[in-house]
């Protein structure tokens, strides 16, 4: 499908969604709210494409909404997925992996782009911040609030959200905002390798892996039962699937297995 603000590449696999509005630093609009939640939706129903990369165009990943439509109020939520929120995406949880490959600067709603993302990586010039409370805004829309205070240290988070500066690459990557840090030229490639190891693993193992981090991450481990009954419902799921009697005797048989995501 053709988009206006976005590129889309399937392969082996794996989707590519590139944010192509370098014009505009790639800010949110709501045409690319809506293009980028329809080609989401599209891919997470697609049983051929087990994975997306997100990724940029230009020198900036995401500068966050379009001021120029807040500003004539024109701005709005993609229609028939308003429940999806902002950044197209930033309330709807999806069945696959998500990886974001940084490449710029990423702030505001961009961050929120890369938080909601089960995976992210980053080019070294690469930067990272949210700016909003400095024009008297908070980053709560996009949820990037939220989950920065389920996937980083507090204080790290603190500041991040109260002080406003961005940090660079090497630094998100030590607080945990990124998983790796690579030359610009490696990113990509990298990212691919990422979304290979998925692509290797089977389809319901991973879709069940996830969903069991999601529940489980603001689970206390000793809490009794209801972190491990999560655990084990996932397990439950895992081991029905048919996949589960292929891995192993894929293995012993010392083949590649033949996953049929069932």
């Amino acid at each position: 499908m053709a988009y206006e603000t976005i590129r889309t590449e399937a392969r082996d696999g794996m989707l590519t969604i590139t944010l192509n509005r370098p014009e505009a630093r790639n800010a949110m609009s709501s045409l690319m709210m809506q293009e980028l939640s329809n080609e989401l939706e599209r891919w997470d129903d697609d049983p051929t494409q087990r994975v997306c990369i997100l990724t940029n165009a230009g020198t900036c990943f995401c500068a966050g909404a379009d001021l120029k439509e807040l500003a004539a109020g024109t701005y709005h939520l993609p229609p028939g997925k308003e429940d999806w929120g902002l950044l197209g995406m930033s309330k709807h949880a999806f069945k696959k992996p998500l990886i974001a490959a940084v490449n710029g600067v990423c702030v505001g709603g961009g961050m929120g782009l890369v938080l909601a993302c089960d995976i992210a990586i980053a080019s070294r010039h690469s930067v990272f911040g949210l700016p909003e409370a400095r024009h008297g805004r908070a980053s709560t829309g996009d949820g990037a609030i939220l989950r920065l205070m389920q996937q980083i240290p507090h204080k790290y988070a603190a500041e991040l959200i109260l002080v406003g500066d961005n940090i660079d690459a090497a630094r998100a990557c030590d607080w945990g905002l990124v998983s790796r840090v690579v030359d610009e030229e490696e990113l990509m490639p990298a990212a691919r390798k990422l979304a290979a190891g998925i692509v290797k693993s089977a389809p319901l193992a991973v879709e069940y892996s996830k969903a069991a981090m999601k529940e489980a991450a603001a689970e206390n481990d000793l809490c009794p039962g209801k972190g491990w009954a999560i655990m084990d419902r996932y397990q439950e799921l895992v081991n029905a699937t048919e996949d589960a009697q292929e891995g192993p005797r894929a293995f012993a048989e010392k083949r590649e297995p033949s996953w049929s995501g069932r």
